[in-house]
């Protein structure tokens, strides 16, 4: 608790906008909320804290888009996220810029080029006609009988006002819902997973890299520590890269000195794992260099504008997306989105625990986890979502995150359109414009699929 403290005087601050919709935070989330809203014919306006679009996918270059596919078998593979996410994919296949999935065992990724994701998601959103706000963030929520009124932003040009009727919170972390007064958790009793800063490699000989596995690189990464090495994590993500002689690695684990996760929502522990993170690129990028086949050349190109955060808040909703639910596979009546990406786990020890569904099965997010509670004009998407800490680290990643992002731009502008709460919408109407749209609500799987 801070002991010394100023008292800021009153000021006015100007009303810039009144949209129908606002969505806070442009990531896979925010950016298919704001083109589904705006699509559907709701006014609507972006706002993103950095000068570019994207979120994880960009800020933090993310190497594969996750939790789009499933597994059928050894061979075969089928998809569960489609609607705007599959825009995504054709845009960036037209400037070579996206591969096709990628296999790791029962591990499926996507590889696509981050810095052309940046020009992909503006072409995206300006195709659907929302407008954008970049170089800003809220700063402050003013709730008035349970309804959000205006979302202060501060910007380059100072602070400004928003009154929208109905807020998309894309945000991550949850900052508009918990400057509202929603309820929220943060991990595991404030026990989060651990964050990673996520760097591209050049001078890669990719055809040596990429012949590799993962358990092969943990193999390589366990010499190195018995070698003197002090690596916090062996398992890792390795994603060829579009770009000839590039990859992009996931293997940092962002951790304080007693070995604990930084918690990501507080100013001084984000600043020291920036720092660290860092640190913890170039004593990868030596190790690769010496122990990892194809990478005795290879440099750092690019290390991620910002950390990678896995959880932080987790926003209270109508509905809990819960551990049950993603390891029996429930397919709820009310489901908005579904995935079959597994429990992944980032915890203690250099390895990252994986639990997967069984092939062929995956599992619904119900609208509920989306609709915030206590506050009547307000939506949640992305890995902010209504989620228990084990349920979250399935649902999190980007495949899920598109989905339900789409999902709320569409109850958004039907409750605009209706003149009613987003509570008070019907699932199925919700479900049936997503369907509409190339959103896949059963996924062709092979498998019996139904409610349970």
């Amino acid at each position: 608790m801070f002991t010394n403290a100023i008292v800021e005087p009153a000021r006015r601050v100007p009303v810039v906008d009144e949209p129908e919709v606002l969505v806070v935070g442009g990531g896979a989330a925010g950016i298919a909320a704001a083109c589904a809203a705006s699509r559907a014919g709701a006014g609507t306006v972006l706002v993103e804290r950095h000068g570019f679009l994207g979120g994880t996918l960009t800020a933090v270059t993310l190497g594969g888009f996750c939790g789009t596919h499933g597994v059928v078998d050894d061979e075969r593979l089928f998809r569960a996220i489609g609607g705007l996410y599959l825009d995504v994919e054709e845009r960036l296949r037209r400037r070579d810029a996206v591969l096709p999935p990628r296999r790791h065992g029962r591990i499926i990724g996507v590889p696509y080029e981050s810095a052309t994701f940046k020009a992909v998601a503006d072409e995206l959103v300006a195709h659907h006609g929302a407008r954008v706000r970049l170089h800003a963030h809220s700063a402050a929520v003013y709730v008035e009988e349970e309804r959000i009124a205006s979302v202060v932003l501060e910007t380059r040009g100072g602070r400004v006002a928003v009154r929208p009727r109905i807020v998309v919170d894309c945000s991550g972390d949850g900052d508009v819902a918990v400057a509202a007064g929603v309820g929220f958790s943060l991990g595991d009793g404030g026990r989060t997973q651990f964050g990673s800063t996520m760097f591209r490699l050049g001078n890669v000989d990719t055809a040596v890299a990429g012949a590799l596995g993962r358990a092969e690189i943990r193999d390589l990464l366990e010499r190195a520590v018995t070698e003197g090495y002090d690596l916090p994590r062996t398992a890792t993500g390795v994603h060829l890269n579009p770009l000839e002689g590039i990859v992009h690695l996931n293997v940092t684990r962002l951790r304080k000195p007693d070995g604990e996760p930084f918690d990501l929502t507080d100013p001084d522990e984000l600043t020291a794992a920036e720092i660290e993170g860092r640190r913890q690129a170039y004593l990868y990028e030596e190790v690769f260099r010496r122990f990892v086949p194809g990478f005795g050349r290879a440099r750092i190109v690019d290390i991620g504008a910002t950390v990678g955060i896995r959880e932080s808040r987790l926003v209270h909703g109508e509905k809990t997306l819960r551990e049950s639910d993603v390891r029996g596979c429930v397919k709820p009546p009310d489901r908005i989105a579904c995935t079959a990406w597994p429990l992944e786990s980032h915890t203690g020890g250099r390895g990252t625990t994986w639990e997967f569904l069984p092939d062929g099965d995956w599992y619904g997010i119900p609208f509920g986890c989306l609709v915030a509670k206590g506050v009547r004009n307000l939506l949640v998407a992305g890995r902010n979502l209504s989620a228990t800490h084990v349920a979250q680290a399935s649902a999190r990643v980007a495949g899920p995150c598109f989905a339900m992002g789409e999902a709320a731009g569409v109850a958004a502008a039907m409750a605009c359109r209706r003149g009613v709460e987003p509570r008070a919408l019907e699932v199925k109407e919700i479900q049936g414009e997503l369907e509409r749209q190339g959103a896949i609500l059963t996924p062709d799987s092979g498998q019996r699929s139904g409610t349970r």
